[in-house]
């Protein structure tokens, strides 16, 4: 349970270095992908969410509908943390080489330290290796929660279950741009955290319950990053490569 409670505190602590010097042009680009996430999320809800709620309330049998109130809350939670695991993801895709550069900033501010330099061709290469070795992780995982959903009896366990799913992928994917820019491959990323589970669960869940919270769910995507990259650097001391002078 420490462990846990550390990988929530390493997330937290992100938010008192938003306004470092050297930072600011790195962090505008991540909010603005974030306000699109939550301009998203209120048009599905308003639009197509709730009126479908409805309809499907509708549908329910008579003897169930003392019931209405508390099967359309596990259903706008169930859409709300299913939208937010698959946008969410699928926004940090799309946003990885700005977060990528962020990423490496903060460990270039912090710790002093550069990550390994590579030839253009190289890094475009990785970067796509990488995604695609992400989505083949997902999105079977994805697959597999989007069945459960029709399993009768898990639906109140369901919210839950995407929950802690969603908190293990956020976690995975913003402490995978410090781990990915010092060329960490993928499978032993994945073997890291692993071996961290809590801390690694606890970083995640920091993340996600604050996507809950207007405002502050804005900088979600900057503060992730920076406390992804300050997570890997204290836990890998031993790999960071410092500045060379001249």
């Amino acid at each position: 349970m420490a462990n846990f409670i550390r990988g929530v505190l390493f997330f937290l602590a992100g938010f008192k270095y938003l306004g470092t010097k050297g930072l600011k042009r790195f962090i505008i680009l991540p909010i603005g992908f974030n306000f699109l996430l939550f301009a998203g999320l209120y048009y599905l809800t308003t639009h197509f969410l709730l009126p479908y709620g409805y309809y499907y309330l509708n549908q329910l049998p008579a003897w169930l509908n003392f019931l209405s109130s508390l099967l359309f809350f596990f259903f706008l939670l169930s859409f709300l943390l299913f939208f937010l695991s698959t946008f969410s993801v699928f926004l940090n895709l799309i946003a990885a080489p700005f977060n990528g550069l962020l990423a490496e900033k903060v460990q270039l501010l912090f710790y002093h330290s550069a990550i390994p330099s590579l030839a253009f061709r190289t890094i475009a290469l990785r970067s796509i290796k990488r995604q695609v070795q992400f989505l083949a992780y997902f999105l079977p995982r994805l697959l597999l929660l989007g069945v459960l959903f029709f399993v009768p009896f898990i639906h109140p366990f369901y919210p839950f279950i995407w929950f802690i799913f969603n908190a293990w992928i956020l976690s995975l994917q913003y402490q995978d741009f410090a781990m990915d820019n010092n060329l960490i491959e993928f499978d032993e990323m994945r073997a890291q955290l692993a071996e961290n589970k809590m801390l690694t669960l606890g970083f995640g869940t920091g993340i996600n319950a604050l996507i809950f919270v207007p405002g502050l769910n804005l900088f979600i995507m900057p503060v992730a990053v920076i406390s992804g990259v300050i997570l890997f650097c204290e836990q890998n001391k031993q790999v960071l490569k410092p500045i060379k002078k001249v």
